[in-house]
């Protein structure tokens, strides 16, 4: 089982903000703490003079999700808070899961809480702006708490602007406790629970943020990776094409295409091998017996796999390039965008032949006929110059000949291609702000390149020092001013060109030119979006091929 020591809690939220405050300034923020009356009674936050702010952390938004509502989808709060109030003033734990994201945080099963961060002296009816970020973490781990994501520095940027927004992010369930299915959960309609659980967090804030002076009528949902998928799922869901949930989208690295849904029977092979490794293989009914397990015997076995959405009728209605097909999916303004060398992260490795690459394909794509892995690797040749991570040259990788091959199909199959389709599909309704980020990280080399995740310090203007930590060389702080001041603008306006910046270069609206805006640090341009276009536009036909 990987999971954390568990460690004292820590509101990340205030220690974060405060750098060297001393204990007696944080005690202090406790007095005179922000309120709001919602409908399950008042919440107290705390104050965060820092940033002259409010926080409310740790915010209840479903039942806790234990016993026999384990694999169960999320249930509204229906009773008041014990006395009347809620003390909302620490970040709430992870939800189990299983990866590097969840360390140092504390996880537990009880985990179903968001937080709002707004500027200091915001009172109901001011109908601020919103901006919900949902995290990533391959739906496998992640918390709303971790520290890379923390919101102050967007929200101080907003209020230096002229256009406060609040911002909230929540909790979903990862790995088996959010995405296990089967045939039997599927009967229940139990799958894809941490999709429905951001979909509950967006139903409270429709009925509650107003309480913090929010404005449920302008919502913008936003997400990196996972997290980006999961807004591409609310984009999708239902099938429907609109929606009162949320007003626009930001999409990181993630799109509706980027995830090839597990088949059925291997899920069915996953459950049963988790069934009977837990001893509940001779119960009567095999699900009661895992949500009355502990939680470490239940993730002894089931954490063993990965296990992501699946197609359920309901919130994921068909595969997503079927549903794209019908442009079935709700009309907002977008902004969506992909890093440069993506195929690093997500290519494979040892890769020294071509035969090797097919292989691989037919592998992570069971789907996918011989024939278009054969198209696939004509499309994209066995020529390091033009392989990833890109512009670097004519050598080869140390990890395998054909490497740069591999990154450059993965990267487009899971990032670029998809990414190109959602924003030509959208654009027939609304606007689309499309980019590339091209910015290597500080401590990044020439094998990983501008690789996944890198953009997050940049757009929240994090100068923390983490893995993918904001850099110090000349033009880093002013990509990551501009970045921020863009998603502000996009929350704020739905366009991300009121930004303050006076020399930045116009965004351009992907419905009058289909183009992408780059991120460097010496210089943003735009560039026409149609690099790799044949390849790409190979893989954004092959459907149920790459989805299955």
């Amino acid at each position: 089982m990987r999971l954390p020591l568990a460690k004292g809690a820590l509101a990340a939220l205030l220690t974060a903000t405060a750098c060297n405050a001393s204990p007696l300034t944080l005690a202090a923020r406790n007095n005179g703490a922000p309120t709001a009356n919602l409908k399950n009674g008042t919440v107290q936050g705390v104050s965060l003079p820092t940033f002259s702010q409010e926080a409310f952390l740790g915010v209840p938004f479903a039942q806790p999700p234990v016993g026999n509502l384990r694999l169960r989808k999320p249930h509204s709060l229906n009773t008041t808070f014990s006395g009347g109030s809620y003390a909302a003033k620490e970040y709430s734990k992870f939800c189990p899961g299983v990866g590097g994201d969840d360390w140092p945080y504390e996880l537990s099963e009880d985990c179903l809480y968001l937080n709002v961060l707004r500027p200091a002296g915001t009172k109901k009816g001011d109908k601020l702006p919103v901006g919900l970020w949902i995290y990533g973490g391959g739906y496998q781990m992640g918390g709303s708490g971790d520290s890379r994501y923390n919101g102050s520095w967007v929200v101080e940027r907003s209020v230096e602007m002229g256009k406060p927004i609040m911002f909230v992010s929540i909790n979903y369930r990862v790995a088996a406790l959010g995405f296990m299915a089967s045939e039997e959960l599927r009967k229940e309609g139990n799958v894809n629970l941490g999709l429905y659980d951001q979909r509950l967090a967006l139903n409270w804030v429709q009925e509650n943020i107003a309480a913090f002076g929010g404005d449920p009528a302008a919502v913008t949902i936003m997400g990196e990776s996972a997290g980006a998928m999961s807004v591409s799922y609310q984009l999708l869901g239902y099938g429907l094409t609109s929606t009162n949930l949320f007003r626009g989208a930001i999409l990181e690295s993630g799109n509706p295409l980027t995830l090839a849904m597990t088949n059925n029977s291997r899920l069915e092979t996953m459950f049963n091998d988790v069934v009977n490794s837990t001893g509940c293989a001779g119960a009567e009914s095999a699900l009661t017996c895992l949500r009355g397990l502990s939680l470490d015997a239940f993730n002894s076995s089931a954490s063993a796999y990965s296990w992501n959405p699946v197609v359920d009728g309901e919130i994921i209605s068909a595969y997503p390039s079927d549903t794209l097909a019908k442009d079935a999916f709700v009309r907002v303004p977008i902004l969506i965008g992909a890093n440069t060398d993506e195929g690093t992260a997500f290519g494979s490795k040892n890769i020294n032949t071509t035969e090797q690459l097919a292989a691989n394909l037919h592998l992570r794509y069971p789907a996918m006929t011989g024939a278009s892995v054969s198209k696939l690797l004509d499309l994209y040749p066995n020529d390091p110059l033009v392989g990833c991570p890109y512009n670097t040259g004519d050598a080869v990788l140390s990890t395998g000949l054909q490497d740069k091959r591999s990154n450059a199909i993965y990267g487009d199959m899971f990032m670029q291609a998809g990414r190109r389709l959602l924003a030509e599909k959208m654009a027939k309704y609304k606007p689309v702000y499309s980019y590339r980020f091209d910015q290597p990280a500080e401590n990044s080399t020439i094998e990983t390149g501008t690789t996944h995740f890198v953009e997050v310090a940049y757009v929240f203007l994090n100068p923390l020092k983490t893995a993918n930590t904001l850099g110090n060389r000349p033009g880093d702080r002013e990509l990551a001013k501009l970045m921020t001041s863009q998603w502000v603008s996009f929350i704020h306006d739905q366009t991300p060109n009121n930004n303050e910046i006076s020399d930045a270069p116009t965004w351009p609206n992907y419905q009058d030119s289909p183009s992408n805006y780059i991120f460097r640090r010496h210089g943003c341009v735009t560039e026409k979006d149609d690099y790799r276009k044949e390849g790409m536009s190979f893989i954004n036909n092959l459907g149920w091929e790459a989805s299955a």
